[in-house]
């Protein structure tokens, strides 16, 4: 998955120009004199485990002494440093230095043995250490990694960890197949360079966390290395398979239920809307409905959520590589929904032959577009112009010409125009003639949507159970490969997950969370519990469900009226992932052990139950009741009193209600300002009486904060925060 997620506001980083005056001595070293020492003449090669995968490097082990062979000190360039300093919001400072290197590539592609095609060592990787000052420094760093290079995915906030004792580790991928393997060597190299900045003799403690896409790296990280890391946060996770199947889920329902009525679904899932998600709905869009929800999608992230057909593209690559044929099958051969299409189906696809009247050239002769006569372009369907593609044939219409991977042209249609766009293949670009015929269609996108049910996983998911008869046969015509495990191999370093931890390891799952779906917390916990037994699995692994939280523990806003509605209706969890991290410290570090799992169960439609009471729950988030008048939807005239009454409880041993803030359906969408508690305390009844002046519907949130210790500092990044809402219908 490649979702983009931000992080909450960093505190702001002043460049200085003077060095620490306190710590001059240890501070003010230049490259040289932080030289890596060369790793010992007897330290072993990093080992591989198995064989390339579809492209992807055989997994490394990586354990604390091991050398990678082309990420190391002697491939490590030190690029700079600088002495910085971090302004806090009650106005302290801490001072910093900053060190940026990175890796090189090692190889280029045709370097590469049999059978890999991807590799990070065919691209460089940039590296960031940020170490605090000795002062608030205490034998520990923190790191994020994600596939991609988005900073906000692969950096730490730096008031978290330096206000927590640790420096900060980031690598910034040059290509989306690291794996683990350059986030390990980066963090092995800082503590070199923390040794020698700080004098230490000491141990170093490292604790990780990857979001979405990046717990793909943590789940391979777990069972792939040893001394490297103390302690693992998967957030939001995405197992084997979910990254292709949840887009391609998402993107049938949209093809299959209208837009009006999705809106009206959506609206239906809101608390105290007082309808059914069903209503108006068609036997079959109701059947539809009901594939997404049993294969997992959370019901309460119906609400609000953006479907569309043409997410079953992005991650589709490995199905259109590894089983091209899927796509001729799907429409031609019986068992197949597009042999006898449903008409929502028919009435989407696309599929013509346009004949080429005329070919554009730059001034380098490079084609740029071409023409079509315009009786021969095919009629857009309901999808219009999404998930188009440009299959180039010979003026028969009959020989199609391709070249390896480059099966179609980039690029998009305007008309009778296509303008070409991107990368496109020299063979393919050198067949474009006057008469040559161009295939405009979407039937790769389409057959794309149903994938799902041709492609059970053989990993066991409740997910698969709906396309499987009673005696455990499929329902569906199933594909000889499963590509679905494909899309998280080359993220993953080449590793399947099993379950087989080697370090501690804490999942954050969200209930609001439209692209991780929820029941893959379960489904791994019990792959772990299954892999290890229930005792070896309690000394390793915890999971915490957050309720209202959405995708990512730092909400990805961007500035906007949906935005600002959004806001009023989440949880940020931020906070929840730093106390995880700080919990696993505690872990490593002094032997103590986290809050027991959070407790749950999961439903005959698979989505992820927990209970209402905070103290049978468990877990980090308070629990929040909320009610208007006694219930979640209220109805009363103008200016007639309304009671808003709440309930707030902490889990057993998570912290004390700090304090909570009130959004009364305002039109600015803003919170009024928090109400700090004098006395912290494990439970909280909050009432008030409010009135509305003007007919229409109000939506309520009490918005709460609990804090492990009790505490409301300004600095704080540890912050536990729930949600809980209600609707005020005045008339």
């Amino acid at each position: 998955m490649t979702t983009e997620m931000r992080p909450a506001p960093a505190a702001n980083h002043i460049e200085t120009a003077f060095q620490f005056a306190a710590h001059r001595a240890v501070f003010a070293m230049t490259a040289a004199a932080l030289a890596f020492a060369a790793a010992p003449a007897h330290a072993a090669t990093c080992s591989s485990e198995g064989e390339p995968s579809f492209g992807a490097e055989a997994p490394l082990m990586i354990d604390a002494d091991c050398v990678d062979p082309d990420y190391n000190d002697t491939t490590f360039v030190l690029d700079t440093t600088k002495s910085l300093t971090l302004a806090l919001p009650d106005g302290s400072t801490i001072p910093y230095t900053e060190v940026k290197g990175h890796f090189p590539a090692t190889h280029a592609v045709a370097q590469l043995p049999p059978g890999v095609t991807g590799s990070p060592t065919t691209a460089s990787h940039a590296v960031t250490w940020l170490f605090p000052d000795p002062a608030h420094w205490h034998n520990r760093f923190f790191q994020q990694s994600y596939p991609l290079p988005f900073e906000l995915l692969n950096v730490v906030d730096s008031r978290f960890a330096f206000t927590n004792g640790g420096y900060t580790v980031s690598v910034m991928p040059g290509n989306s197949v690291t794996g683990y393997r350059v986030s390990a060597a980066a963090a092995k190299l800082a503590k070199t360079y923390a040794n020698k900045l700080y004098g230490n003799t000491a141990r170093i403690y490292g604790y990780i966390y990857g979001q979405s896409g990046g717990s793909v790296q943590m789940m391979a990280a777990n069972e792939g290395t040893t001394g490297v890391w103390d302690g693992i946060v998967p957030v939001v996770i995405a197992v084997d398979g979910l990254n292709t199947h949840s887009f391609q889920w998402d993107a049938l329902y949209a093809l299959a239920v209208p837009e009006a009525k999705r809106l009206a679904i959506s609206e239906a899932a809101a608390p105290g809307s007082g309808r059914d998600i069903y209503v108006g709905l068609t036997a079959e869009e109701h059947a539809i409905l009901d594939e997404l929800l049993r294969a997992g999608f959370a019901r309460k992230a119906l609400e609000g959520w953006k479907f569309s057909v043409g997410s079953a593209l992005p991650l589709s690559g490995a199905l259109a590589k590894f089983d091209p044929a899927y796509e001729d099958d799907f429409w031609s051969k019986p068992g197949y929904e597009g042999v006898n299409p449903p008409a929502y189906l028919a009435a989407a696809k696309v599929d013509g032959f346009a004949t080429i009247t005329g070919v554009q050239r730059d001034s380098k002769h490079a084609v740029t577009a071409v023409t079509f006569d315009p009786a021969t372009v095919p009629p857009l369907g309901s999808t219009g112009a999404e998930g188009l593609q440009f299959y180039v044939y010979g003026p028969d219409g009959v020989s199609r010409i391709v070249n390896g991977d480059a099966r179609g042209l980039s690029g998009k249609l305007v008309g009778n125009t296509l303008s070409l766009q991107g990368s496109n293949d020299s063979v393919l670009l050198a067949a474009l003639s006057t008469g040559a015929k161009i295939r405009i269609n979407n039937r790769f996108m389409l057959a794309a949507c149903f994938y799902p049910r041709h492609s059970i996983l053989d990993n066991g998911s409740p997910a698969y159970d709906q396309y499987k008869n009673p005696d455990g046969t499929p329902k569906y015509v199933q594909r000889p490969i499963q590509t679905a495990y494909i899309a998280n191999i080359g993220a993953a370093g080449g590793r399947r997950e099993t379950g087989h931890l080697k370090v501690r390891t804490i999942v954050l799952e969200n209930l609001f969370d439209p692209a991780s779906y929820p029941y893959v917390g379960v489904f791994y916990a019990e792959q772990v519990r299954q892999a290890m037994g229930p005792r070896p699995t309690e000394s390793m692994f915890r999971i915490y469900y957050q309720d209202n939280a959405p995708h990512g523990a730092f909400p990805a806003i961007t500035p906007g009226p949906e935005a600002a509605v959004l806001a009023t209706k989440i949880a940020s969890v931020g906070g929840i992932l730093n106390q995880a991290l700080l919990d696993l410290a505690a872990w490593a570090e002094r032997g103590v052990a986290p809050l027991p799992s959070s407790r749950y169960s999961r439903d005959s439609m698979n989505q992820i139950v927990v209970p209402e009471s905070a103290a049978v729950r468990g877990g980090l988030q308070p629990v929040v009741d909320l009610s208007a008048n006694g219930v979640v939807r209220a109805q009363v005239g103008v200016n007639q009193p309304v009671t808003l009454a709440g309930r707030i409880e902490m889990p057993p041993h998570a912290g004390k209600i700090v304090r909570y803030a009130w959004y009364l359906g305002a039109t600015d969408l803003k919170f009024e300002p928090d109400i700090k508690l004098a006395k912290p305390g494990t439970a909280l009844d909050v009432r008030r009486i409010v009135s509305f002046a003007a007919p229409g519907e109000y939506a309520i949130t009490l918005r709460v904060e609990g804090q492990r210790s009790g505490l409301n500092d300004v600095n704080g990044t540890t912050f536990l925060q729930n949600v809980a809402r209600v609707r005020v219908v005045v008339r």
